[in-house]
């Protein structure tokens, strides 16, 4: 099949975010005295922070606020630190953009940092919709923000395929109606 709309998550399958997310975590948790154990970092990082804190630290509202701000005011000088896009995502959304498919994004990550990183790669104007995070009224696996981003590029489920390394992303194309095509074994 013939696809001409394309919708890639974000973190993991177009960017490396790994290094942003170290410093901030490493900062912070350094800061509030909480150990940082390597081998638990992306289960830190996909971890809601007011759970991830308690771990730590019970009944401390304001220390939490405090975690949270330091936490995200560090990603946010750091975002850009490091950060990589994978060579073979690059190539392909330019490939794809330059035979006119349309190309949009769905993605945990908030908006200001996937348009900052898309600029600074020269990936920016190639996307008519970026979702993210701060935009998902029904979080992933549920298709609303698939739905919300189709919308938004002037698309259509039945001509859309959603590229992704991310698992909640398979199920919610299961959840739209969809039969995932064939992945590659490291599913990028």
């Amino acid at each position: 099949m013939v696809y001409q709309n394309y919708i890639f998550d974000f973190g993991s399958t177009v960017a490396d975010l790994t290094n942003g997310y170290r410093i901030a975590y490493t900062t912070a948790f350094q800061h509030f005295d909480m150990p940082f154990d390597v081998s638990k970092e992306k289960e830190y990082y996909g971890m809601p922070l007011d759970v991830l804190f308690s771990k730590y630290h019970r009944g401390c509202t304001c220390m939490y606020r405090d975690f949270v701000t330091m936490l995200m005011s560090t990603y946010d000088r750091n975002v850009i630190a490091g950060t990589t896009i994978y060579a073979d995502a690059g190539r392909c959304i330019a490939m794809l953009h330059g035979i006119g498919c349309r190309l949009g994004i769905v993605s945990d990550s908030y908006e200001q940092h996937i348009h900052q990183i898309l600029g600074e790669f020269g990936l920016g104007k190639m996307f008519s919709s970026v979702v993210g995070a701060e935009r998902m009224a029904l979080r992933r696996p549920h298709p609303y923000c698939l739905d919300l981003c189709l919308r938004e590029m002037g698309s259509e489920r039945t001509n859309t395929l959603v590229v992704s390394s991310n698992p909640k992303d398979i199920e919610m194309g299961r959840q739209a109606g969809w039969t995932p095509p064939s992945s590659t074994e490291e599913g990028r």
